[in-house]
């Protein structure tokens, strides 16, 4: 991939892609700051993560799922997701996906 610096175009080698967009995951920055900070255009961002990404999410077909056992007087757990970032979605009822999605979105 090339990108303009001042007037040269610098070409990137696959793992310095990898090493940057490992960079911004762990970083508490917009994409549009970090692509300012290291003078990437955002489209070449995109479409490196789009290339480059470890687990792109379209490949994410199967989830690894775990039983546990009801604790008695504890409330029943209707389901519990676990997102990329860590953070966790638990249930405790059956609800509506629009209610879903708008918890994801958050």
């Amino acid at each position: 991939m090339y990108i303009m610096h001042s007037t040269k175009l610098i070409r990137r080698t696959e793992t310095q892609i990898r090493a940057l967009l490992s960079l911004q995951e762990k970083q508490d920055i917009t994409v549009i700051e970090f692509c300012k900070a290291h003078k990437i255009h955002k489209a070449t961002f995109y479409n490196w993560r789009n290339k480059y990404s470890a687990t792109p999410a379209r490949l994410q077909e199967f989830v690894p799922v775990q039983i546990a056992e009801h604790i008695s007087g504890a409330a029943i757990l209707f389901a519990e997701i676990e997102l990329p970032s860590k953070a966790s979605i638990r249930l405790f009822q059956k609800v509506e996906a629009t209610y879903f999605k708008s918890l994801l979105k958050s």
